[in-house]
This record gives C-alpha cells, sequence and structure tokens, in this order.
C-alpha cells in the first residue's frame, strides 16, 4: 500500500483523500464473538470517525448530515464469499436466469409425467394382469420407481456430459474478447452433485404420475380391454396439465421477449455521437516511465502520429473514457446560480478533451465555439457545456455564453468562461441518465497523465487496429495499449450483463416453446387414446372426421384460453421483479405478451395437429370390436 505511488504514478493521494472510498477491511473475530456483537460494539468507533470525517468537509446541510452520520451504520458481513465487485450487477439476473431454468426444470418434469402417462395408457392390462396374478400396490410402485430412477440416471449423465460443452460455448460468448473474463468453465464437484441430485429427484417425483393411475385399475373392465375411455379425475388432471405447460411457456417467453425488448432499446439509445468508424485505446504515459513534464508534449505527439495514418478522417482525445462506467464528477461553482438551501453539491462530469473531440466524435456544437489549439495553459482557462449543464445552471444557451464557474463547491474564485454549449450525450454508460457537465481543454490539465484516443476513419474500423498497433509501437514500444478495440465493440462489452440474460432467456425460452409442444402433444394424444371408443362411437353414429377433428382442436384452445389468462397475470408479476433490468420496457409490455402468446399458440395448433388427424381416422369397426 505504501508503493502505490510507485506503482501507479499519481495515485498516491488516494492514501490520504478522505472521499476516496477504495480499500477494504478485514477482521478476524475473537473466539466465541458473534458478527451482531462485533458489530453493536465498533458502532461508537464508526461514529467517532465519521464524525471527524464530517469536520473535515466543512458545513453541510442536515440532509447530508443525517445521510453521512446521523444514520450511517457500519455492517460486519461474512468474508468467506470474498470480494466481488460484480456480485451486485449480476446478482439480479442470475437470480431471473435460474429461476427461468427451474421454470424449465418444471416443465421438463411434467412433460416426463405426461408422456409416462401416455406410455402407462398402453400397459394398464398388463398392470391389471400382475394385480389379478397377486402383485400387490407396493410392487408395482417399486417397479415404477426403478423406471424413474434411470429415466433420472440417464438424463443425469446426458446433461452432465453436455454440460461443459454448453459452458464454455457460453462463457466463450459472455466474456467476447477479454482474455479474463467474469465468468469460468470449471464445473467441480458441487455442481456435479447438485444437478445429478436434481435430475434423480425430478425424475422418481414425478415418475409417480402411473402410479397414481394405476393404483386402483378395473380388473374386469382392463382384462377385457374396456379401459378406453378415462375416469373424471385422471381427465380432469390432464386438463389441468395442459393449462400449467401452456402458462408456464408464456411464463418464459414474455420472459425472455422483456430481455430481448431490453437489448433492443439499449442497442437503439443514441448515445450523443456517432460510434460507428470509430476506434479507441487507453494509453499512461507515467506507467511507461514518462516524467508529468513530459506527458503533455507526448499527448500531442500521439495526436499528430495517428492523424497522420492513411484513412484516418480525425483524432480526438480525452482523459475520461466515452461509455466506461467511470466517469469523473464533482461539485461546481457557477455564477448566479445559487443551489437549492438542503443541497451540498451540484455533481458534474468535468473532462479535459483535446479541440478536436467533438468533431471526432461528430457531437454538434449548439452555440459558442469550440476549443483551438491555443487554450493552453498559459491563456484564459475556458469550458464548453453540454445541453444538461444549461438546463440547470443558467436557463439558455445564450445566457450561459461567457458566464464565469470553478470547480468545487462554493469557491470564491471563479476563473473559467464558459465559451461553447454541445449537445448532450451520454458518458458513464447507455444505461445511465445524461448528467451535466462541463469540457476543459486538455492542454490546461494541470496534471495530465491517462489518456484515451479517438480515431474516425473512413476505413472498416477493424482494419484499422493492426495499423494503429504498429504506429504506437513506433512511437514508444514502452506506451502499453488499453483495450484497443472499436467504439461498437466496446458498447458490446458495456451491455455483457444484459448479453448474458438476453442469450440465456432466448436458450430458455426456445427450449420452453419445445417442452411445451412435445407435453402437449403427450397429453393429447394420451387423452385422445384414451376417448378412441367414444371417437368410434361418435363416427359410427354419423360424425364426420371434421367434427371430430374440431372437438379435439376445441378442447385444447378451450384449455389454452385458461392457461393464457392464467399467464398473463403472472407474467406480469414475473416482468415487475426484473424491473430493475429492463430499458424502456414495461413489465406489461403488450408487444412481448402478445409475442409470447402467439408462439405458444402456434405450438400448441402443431402439437395438436398429430392427435386431431390420428382421431379423425379412427375405424369405428375396430374401435368397438373389443366389446
Amino acid at each position: 500500500m505504501s508503493m502505490l505511488d510507485e506503482v501507479v504514478p499519481g495515485a498516491g493521494k488516494r492514501l490520504i483523500d478522505h472521499k476516496d472510498k477504495w480499500m477494504n477491511i478485514l477482521g478476524r473475530l475473537k473466539p466465541g464473538v458473534t458478527a451482531a456483537q462485533a458489530q453493536v460494539a465498533m458502532q461508537p468507533l464508526w461514529h467517532a470517525l465519521r464524525a471527524d470525517e464530517l469536520k473535515a468537509l466543512g458545513h453541510m446541510s442536515q440532509r447530508f448530515t443525517d445521510s453521512f452520520l446521523t444514520n450511517s451504520r457500519m455492517l460486519v458481513v461474512p468474508g468467506a464469499r470474498g470480494f466481488s465487485y460484480d456480485r451486485d450487477q449480476y446478482q439480479t439476473p442470475l437470480i431471473a436466469v435460474m429461476s427461468m431454468a427451474a421454470l424449465v426444470l418444471l416443465m421438463a418434469s411434467i412433460n416426463v409425467a405426461s408422456l409416462l402417462l401416455v406410455r402407462s395408457a398402453g400397459r394398464v392390462r398388463e398392470f391389471s394382469l400382475r394385480y389379478a396374478l397377486g402383485a400387490g400396490g407396493g410392487r408395482i410402485l417399486q417397479q415404477l420407481l426403478m423406471e424413474g430412477l434411470l429415466i433420472g440416471v440417464a438424463g443425469g449423465v446426458a446433461g452432465m456430459a453436455l454440460a461443459p460443452v454448453a459452458i464454455r460455448a457460453l462463457v466463450s460468448r459472455l466474456n467476447g474478447d477479454q482474455a479474463f473474463g467474469d465468468f469460468t468453465t470449471a464445473i467441480d464437484l458441487r455442481l456435479f452433485v447438485f444437478n445429478f441430485a436434481i435430475a434423480l429427484g425430478v425424475s422418481l417425483v414425478f415418475s409417480l404420475a402411473p402410479a397414481l393411475q394405476l393404483r386402483r385399475p378395473d380388473l374386469t373392465a382392463t382384462l377385457r380391454q374396456q379401459a378406453g375411455t378415462s375416469a373424471a379425475g385422471m381427465l380432469t388432471l390432464r386438463r389441468a396439465v395442459v393449462c400449467l405447460q401452456i402458462g408456464l411457456s408464456i411464463l418464459l417467453l414474455a420472459g425472455a421477449s422483456l430481455f430481448v425488448r431490453t437489448m433492443q432499446k439499449l442497442r437503439a439509445v443514441d448515445v450523443g455521437f456517432n460510434t460507428a468508424h470509430l476506434v479507441t485505446f487507453g494509453i499512461n504515459p507515467k506507467l511507461a516511465g514518462y516524467a508529468p513534464e513530459r506527458v503533455a508534449a507526448l499527448h500531442q505527439q500521439v495526436l499528430d502520429t495517428l492523424a497522420a495514418l492513411p484513412g484516418v478522417e480525425a483524432v480526438g482525445a480525452t482523459d475520461n473514457a466515452e461509455l466506461d462506467c467511470c466517469a469523473n464528477s464533482g461539485n461546481v461553482t457557477v455564477a448566479g446560480y445559487n443551489p437549492p438551501p438542503d443541497s451540498d453539491e451540484t455533481i458534474v462530469e468535468h473532462p479535459f478533451v483535446s479541440p478536436e473531440f467533438f468533431s471526432t466524435l461528430q457531437t454538434p456544437l449548439l452555440a459558442g465555439r469550440a476549443f483551438t489549439d491555443a487554450d493552453t495553459a498559459g491563456h484564459p482557462h475556458v469550458a464548453i457545456v453540454n445541453e444538461a449543464f444549461v438546463r440547470q445552471f443558467c436557463g439558455s444557451m445564450q445566457g450561459c455564453l461567457n458566464r464565469q464557474m470553478a470547480p468545487g463547491g462554493r469557491k470564491l474564485a471563479l476563473d473559467i468562461q464558459i465559451v461553447g454549449v454541445v449537445r448532450d450525450g451520454r458518458h458513464d454508460g447507455i444505461r445511465q441518465q445524461i448528467l451535466p457537465a462541463y469540457y476543459r481543454p486538455l492542454k490546461q490539465h494541470p496534471d495530465p497523465a491517462q489518456l484515451y484516443l479517438y480515431i474516425r476513419t473512413a476505413l472498416p474500423p477493424g482494419e484499422m487496429l493492426p495499423a494503429v498497433r504498429r504506429a504506437m509501437q513506433q512511437l514508444d514500444p514502452k506506451l502499453a495499449l488499453v483495450a484497443l478495440r472499436t467504439m461498437d465493440a466496446q458498447i458490446d462489452d458495456s451491455l455483457s450483463n444484459e448479453r448474458m440474460v438476453t442469450l440465456l432467456a432466448i436458450s430458455f425460452g426456445v427450449l420452453a416453446t419445445l417442452l411445451a409442444g412435445v407435453g402437449l402433444y403427450g397429453v393429447l394424444a394420451y387423452s385422445t387414446a384414451q376417448r378412441t371408443r367414444e371417437i368410434g362411437i361418435r363416427i359410427a353414429l354419423g360424425s364426420s372426421r371434421m367434427a371430430v377433428v374440431r372437438m379435439v382442436l376445441g378442447d385444447l384452445f378451450r384449455l389454452a384460453g385458461a392457461g393464457v389468462l392464467v399467464a398473463i397475470p403472472v407474467a406480469y408479476a414475473m416482468g415487475s421483479l426484473i424491473r430493475s433490468q429492463l430499458f424502456g420496457v414495461t413489465p406489461a409490455d403488450p408487444v412481448s405478451l402478445a409475442a409470447a402468446v402467439v408462439l405458444v399458440a402456434a405450438v400448441a395448433l402443431v402439437a395438436a395437429l398429430v392427435p386431431a388427424r390420428r382421431a379423425a381416422q379412427v375405424n369405428p369397426i375396430k374401435a368397438l370390436r373389443t366389446e
């Protein structure tokens, strides 16, 4: 920690800056002391430290004092999980994804039960014969559980064999071009045991469905092959299964549609500048051994070198990267603006930029002038502000021009003049709101160091990457290029969280659709098989084949309607739980719900056509011959 300034030149001030939060505190509890006891015991020390910090900050409003001191608590949390700054970012979407996985598992389990019911429909006479020969209910149950166990073992082995392949493909998509991403492909013993136990458990539980059907068969009827019409209780169960299948399918597809729509909205966000044909990377001359007095000259040399490359239209630079979730912000004092009485600070972004920065990003200048090469440290300090700054501090663009301002709160010497206004742009991230911002000339930076370059090229931006790398290598091999990539690739990386959720949601939605098709087919095939004798009688009494088809499809769509009515409010409730992950879309988005309903209806129709066709082809003579 004492070597911080040597390892990262210029970062030593973080050791003494009271406002800089960058350290983690670990403590080992004494034997017999609980975390709750330690938390209570350390509260007086915590409040004493915060009170001392508050004195150093100076006069603050009552609202800030209450937040900073009165209502502040130090929490003692378990350290066994380690420190993960990404945990909060990924926790909510991963819970949503795991919930979708659980619903898919439930659908698969219901399908297993449905298919076993279909299979058992043809084995009623077999089990009735076993009962007639003296087999007990326990023996039959044992056989069915053994069959379910074999299904679970086979499914578990197949799933765990496919898991590494699927995980590697998924993680490669999520990590993108990053050599070390946030996700790992390792599968340890805990994951293996957990997933295999789930496979065995659900197989055993849902293999009991045939046991309920075969618990008390009518031996006389079944041995005479008269078990063609199902009992009312089993018919109700089958209808409930169909409704549940449809409801779960709509629920999963609606969730997937919400995430897809969110990704579309994020992709369509106007960030305030043209991201096409733009290449970006960062450098830090101090890490390459440059003395502070040489950094400014190197910055200009880098700009000139890149501008001379073939195909380059413009080059701009800033000390704070665009859309990289790390905005520099702080207080500001503006002449003529009085903050509300209960406001301590007016937070604005304050990057330093080169004269060509706005033209390179194609951010329009709305009023005043742009920076020039004459805006150096020896000349009057100037700034260009965005529209949000104008709205908050000035009221109009013309009222903002030539107004004096200064960084920091309640500063008396207002020594920066506003000379221009540019269009609003998103800086911190696509999801983040646009904050007031003032830009200052890079050559007036008091301590230049980190620099982010932006290159506007007429060539495809991917083709410029090798040329940029060679040019920087020739300029100085010691200058490491940080995140050399196209701007579109950077935006893709910034949306990795959303991309992960969308990719998994689509995968589960497609899988749910396939499972729904299989499940609906199984249930309808079972129902049609049980009603063969009834259908034969209908046809023998003069019913047309088309009437039989309408009977099967009518039953399906009545059940589908019930499933839709139940699923839509549940889908809305689910959307409310993931509201924080949505962007530009409401939980009750009609497009998402309509797409889910239409897709499930199409799958249901396809699944019903085969049983309906089979029912229409029933030969009444063969159906009644068993009598």
